[in-house]
C-alpha cells in the first residue's frame, strides 16, 4: 500500500512564522499554487487529489498546516516531481517560472464577492483579530525562549565539552564505521517533523522514521549539546558525499532536532520533551548526554531555580497555545462567510482538470 510521509514546512516559532516551503518544493517539474483566501477549499482540493494518487500506488508527502490541525498546506508526489501547495499567507508562494513549472489556480474566481460585501466589516474585524492573536502567540513564544535560555545557562555551567566531543566521535564511528559509497548527486533537505499548533506540540517522528533501520535517540537537558551533536553528524555525512535531511527545531529554528541520512537508513533524533521519543524498536539506541557529559548534581544544587524556570516556561507555552487556538477559532468563523460564497461544483471541476494534467505527466514519464 502507498505510504504518506507527514511533515511541516512552516512553523509557529519564537521567531514568528518560519517557512521552509521553498526548500520543501525545490526540484519539482510541476507545481500548482492554490490562491483564493480562507474557506475556498484549498486543503480539501489537495486531499482529494492525494487520495486518487495514493490509490494509484504513489507515495506522497503531506505538508501539514501548523495553524489548523485538520488542514494541509501542500502535497508532493516525489515520483512524478509534482506538487500542489497553498500559496496564501503566511507562506505566500509566487511562481518563479510561471507556466513552465508553476501554474497558479485562483479558487477565488469561483467566489461570489458581491455576497461577501454585506459582511465587509465583520470580515475585516475577524481578519485583524486573527493577526493580533498570531502576533501575541509569537511574542509569548519569544518570552518563553528567553526563559529557556536562562535554564540552558544553568545546565551549561555543568557541561564537560570534552566528554561531549568524545560522545559525538563515538556516535560518528557507530554510524559510519562500515563500507559505503558516496552518492553521485547528494541532496540536502530541511523539513520540520512537528510544530506548535492550536492543539499544542504535534510531531510525526514515528511516521517519518518508520522505514529506517537505526534510530539514535539523544536524551539530555537544555545545553547538553544535542543540537551540536546532530549538526556535526549531518556535516560529516555531507563531507562523505551523502544526502542529509535536516529537521530544525520548530520552536527555535536555529537549533537541530533530527538528522536523517537516507542512504544509511539512520536517524539521529532529540528524544526529549515536547517530542519525547523512547526506544521501542530493536535497533533503537539511546544516548543520554545529561548522564554522559554533565555533572548531574546540578539539578539538586539548582533545583529551585530550575523548577521556577520550568513552570514559567510551561505557563508561557500554554498561553502561546491559547493564542494559536483563538486564532484558529476566529479563522473558522471567517471561513464560514467565505464557504457560503463559494461555488464548490466549479472547484471540483477545476480539481478534475488538474488531476487529468497530473495523469498526463504520469503517462509522459512512463513512456520515456
Amino acid at each position: 500500500m502507498a505510504k504518506i510521509k507527514n511533515y511541516y514546512a512552516g512553523s509557529n516559532s519564537s521567531q514568528g512564522f518560519y517557512s521552509l516551503y521553498e526548500e520543501a518544493l525545490k526540484g519539482l517539474n510541476r507545481l500548482y499554487i492554490l490562491k483564493g483566501g480562507p474557506g475556498t477549499g484549498k486543503s480539501t482540493f489537495m486531499r482529494k487529489l492525494g487520495l486518487v494518487m495514493m490509490d494509484k500506488g504513489y507515495e506522497l508527502e503531506y505538508l501539514h498546516c501548523s495553524s489548523d490541525n485538520k488542514s494541509i498546506d501542500g502535497i508532493v508526489i516525489p515520483a512524478l516531481k509534482v506538487g500542489v501547495v497553498d500559496g496564501t499567507a503566511p507562506h505566500v508562494i509566487e511562481p518563479k517560472y510561471p507556466g513552465v513549472v508553476e501554474k497558479v489556480i485562483d479558487l477565488g474566481a469561483y467566489r461570489d464577492d458581491h455576497y461577501l460585501t454585506q459582511y465587509k466589516q465583520i470580515i475585516i474585524s475577524l481578519t485583524n483579530d486573527i493577526s493580533t492573536s498570531f502576533k501575541a502567540a509569537y511574542q509569548t513564544m519569544q518570552e518563553a525562549k528567553k526563559i529557556h535560555l536562562k535554564k540552558e545557562e544553568i545546565y551549561v555551567s555543568s557541561m564537560d565539552f570534552d566528554k561531549a566531543n568524545h560522545v559525538t566521535n563515538d556516535l560518528i564511528r557507530s554510524i559510519f564505521d562500515f563500507p559505503f559509497e558516496a552518492e553521485d548527486k547528494p541532496t540536502l533537505k530541511r523539513r520540520f517533523f512537528g510544530a506548535a499548533t492550536p492543539k499544542g506540540a504535534v510531531n510525526f517522528i514515528d511516521n517519518i522514521t518508520e522505514d529506517l533501520s537505526r534510530r539514535f535517540i539523544i536524551k539530555g537537558r537544555p545545553g547538553s549539546g544535542k543540537s551540536t551533536l546532530m549538526k556535526k553528524i549531518g556535516k560529516y555525512a555531507e563531507e562523505k558525499g551523502l544526502s542529509v535531511v535536516y529537521f530544525p527545531c520548530a520552536f527555535d529554528p536555529g537549533s537541530m532536532d533530527m538528522v536523517i541520512i537516507p542512504s544509511l537508513s539512520v536517524a539521529v533524533v532529540d528524544g526529549t520533551a515536547p517530542h519525547v521519543v523512547d526506544p521501542f524498536r530493536l535497533n533503537d539506541v539511546v544516548v543520554d548526554m545529561f548522564k554522559l557529559c554533565m555533572d548531574t548534581s546540578i539539578e539538586e544544587k539548582q533545583r529551585e531555580s530550575i523548577e521556577q524556570l520550568n513552570t514559567a516556561y510551561q505557563n508561557k507555552m500554554t498561553l502561546a497555545t491559547n493564542f494559536l487556538s483563538e486564532a484558529k477559532r476566529l479563522h473558522d468563523r471567517l471561513e464560514e462567510y467565505y464557504k457560503t460564497a463559494m461555488d464548490f461544483e466549479k472547484v471540483d471541476q477545476k480539481r478534475e482538470e488538474v488531476l487529468q494534467e497530473i495523469l498526463t505527466i504520469e503517462k509522459e514519464i512512463a513512456s520515456n
